[in-house]
């Protein structure tokens, strides 16, 4: 049986105002795939106001209510990653299947489908709830993750490695030396968008790539942030594989 949790909503289905490539049916591939696989899931619970407010300046949050249906999404994206994070503390592996997605959320603004930075508000919570002292964040999205990059510009507590390369071997080589460079820390959170994949707008990585990069984060975790990682969904739009491709990275960090 998979030890992963996944944690998921229904929520993530709700059709909200955005690009019409972020569709429902992104998380709706991925969760017909894990649950063909046995995988074990968890229901997401929304975030709190000010979970929000321990990143984003309160001007955002305000603006971000006024599309009502998509904010309560938004909370429970967010809430699920925190959940996904609490679940890794306990050195239980986990992927939020969740949307909408968040690495271009800065604290005072947002674009690229992304409302609130769901990796930036669960790292940041534990360390304000002094859980964990030291963070790195993997960041595999074709797209540059700005808005988690902003947050954390300057920090020494809080690596963020956010891979960068069209070539596939080079791709997977800045992974494992962006890993090698931060150790140690007390736990990892990957920014998992599969964009990259050969097949979709980054047309760089193979289906095996993403399990090959699963197996960086588990052994990086089990040698620096005792068993501590997981995962949450940003980008990936070839919707015939992105379930696969997301089982594989899921399967590598087990």
């Amino acid at each position: 049986m998979p030890t992963t949790k996944i944690v998921f909503h229904d929520a993530y289905l709700t059709d909200y105002p955005t690009a019409s490539v972020e569709k429902p049916e992104r998380v709706e591939v991925i969760h017909r795939e894990l649950s063909a696989h046995s995988y074990s899931f968890v229901t997401a619970r929304p975030a709190d106001e000010r979970d929000l407010l321990l990143v984003h300046y309160p001007n955002l949050v305000q603006s971000e209510k006024r599309d009502r249906d998509r904010y309560d999404v938004a909370l429970l994206a967010a809430g699920g990653s925190i959940l996904a994070a609490e679940i890794a503390m306990d050195g239980v592996p986990a992927f939020g299947l969740v949307r909408p997605p968040g690495h271009h959320a800065s604290p005072g603004t947002n674009w690229g489908f992304c409302f609130f930075n769901n990796m930036a508000l669960a790292i940041q919570r534990l360390i304000l709830k002094k859980r964990i002292e030291r963070a790195v964040i993997l960041d595999i999205d074709l797209h540059f993750g700005d808005g988690t990059d902003n947050y954390f510009m300057g920090r020494s507590d809080v690596s963020v490695v956010n891979v960068q390369s069209s070539n596939r071997l080079e791709f997977l080589a800045h992974c494992q030396d962006g890993l090698t460079r931060a150790a140690p820390y007390d736990i990892i959170g990957v920014s998992a968008g599969f964009d990259r994949y050969i097949k979709d707008w980054g047309s760089t990585l193979l289906t095996e790539d993403f399990k090959a990069i699963g197996q960086m984060v588990k052994e990086f975790s089990q040698q620096n942030c005792s068993g501590r990682r997981f995962a949450l969904l940003e980008g990936g739009y070839y919707l015939p594989d992105l379930g696969l491709n997301a089982r594989n990275l899921i399967e590598g960090m087990e």
